[in-house]
């Protein structure tokens, strides 16, 4: 009988065993409780320190009017985003190497608590993503991919840039109305901007609230001879989809201060956003180590994990000022 002194996942026997367990029992509870954010997305895996992602700007026809004339010719931009992942780790004393074994278990505690920070961790990492700087160009930082955080306006939506629907929005999308939390016109300007930003209408878009924007969407309806089954029930969890979208609640949205667009009121920035517009990578998959620390004379188990999001496309995020 061999005698061990150290497990790692690059060995074999019993070793590798441990580590595949941890694996399947790791992979079984992130099947069973998932992100807030998978399926909603463009998902990818890394391999290596970054990923670069390419893809064409806009490319439009010309119309024919004369027999034998010149081809026209264009020439067409290439994007570039690069993705750069960050690594999270912990690291568990464990007494036995019986509990190790037990540990392993999928149904376990550990597992169950390990499985459930990275997938806190995920849902925190796309929920920063959508309004941060991306790195982009033909070598990460050459170029850089900002959110404009000021005033949608349908006639300069194409040059000027700006993507916030603001809390005292008016049905032209210009400030000045009331302000006001999550409401039904919010949701409606925000379709519209979608669609005039050449997003597909059949396609599903995706927002991420906090519970306070259910309660607003609710109160609206109460107040205002709205039927309220639907909203209840969004609010209930009963139902995820309202008015073309699909609900994500979630308490990683949360009030600012004064980090509204004319820095004078609080706000809640709401992400809306369409599948192709964000991006959430990782590696294939989680690192386990299990040591034997002599000078503690203890067993330590530790997991590792990297991950980045990124958004891919400013004409497919919106963003809308909620009080």
């Amino acid at each position: 009988m061999a005698n061990f002194v150290r497990n790692s996942n690059d060995t074999s026997g019993y070793t590798e065993a441990f580590y595949n367990s941890y694996t399947t029992g790791y992979e079984h509870v992130l099947q069973e409780k998932k992100p807030q954010y998978q399926g909603l997305l463009r998902e990818e895996r890394i391999e290596g320190e970054n990923e670069a992602y390419d893809f064409l700007g806009t490319i439009e026809l010309d119309e024919k009017t004369t027999r034998f004339e010149d081809l026209p010719v264009e020439d067409v931009t290439h994007n570039r985003r690069w993705i750069e992942p960050k690594f999270y780790e912990k690291g568990l004393f464990v007494d036995k190497l019986d509990d190790i074994a037990l540990h392993t278990d999928p149904t376990s505690d550990y597992i169950k608590a390990l499985a459930k920070g990275e997938i806190r961790r995920q849902n925190i990492t796309v929920t920063n993503a959508f309004f941060s700087n991306v790195n982009g160009g033909k070598s990460p930082a050459d170029d850089t991919f900002v959110f404009t955080e000021s005033a949608y306006v349908t006639s300069t939506r194409l040059t000027t840039g700006g993507r916030v629907i603001v809390h005292d929005v008016q049905n032209d999308f210009t400030a000045g109305g009331v302000s006001s939390g999550l409401t039904i016109d919010k949701l409606i300007l925000a379709r519209q901007a979608l669609m005039e930003l050449e997003n597909d209408p059949d396609d599903m878009f995706y927002i991420a609230v906090s519970p306070k924007q259910m309660t607003d969407l609710l109160r609206e309806a109460e107040t205002q001879s709205i039927d309220t089954n639907i909203i209840r029930s969004l609010v209930n969890g009963t139902v995820n989809e309202y008015m073309g979208f699909r609900f994500v609640v979630t308490n990683r949205i949360v009030v600012g201060s004064s980090n509204d667009v004319d820095s004078n009121t609080n706000v809640f920035k709401v992400p809306v956003w369409t599948k192709e517009g964000m991006l959430f990578a990782k590696h294939q998959s989680p690192i386990f180590n299990v040591d034997w620390l002599p000078r503690k004379q203890i067993w330590q188990v530790s997991a590792r994990v990297g991950m980045a999001s990124i958004r891919m496309d400013e004409d497919k995020v919106l963003q809308i000022e909620c009080i």
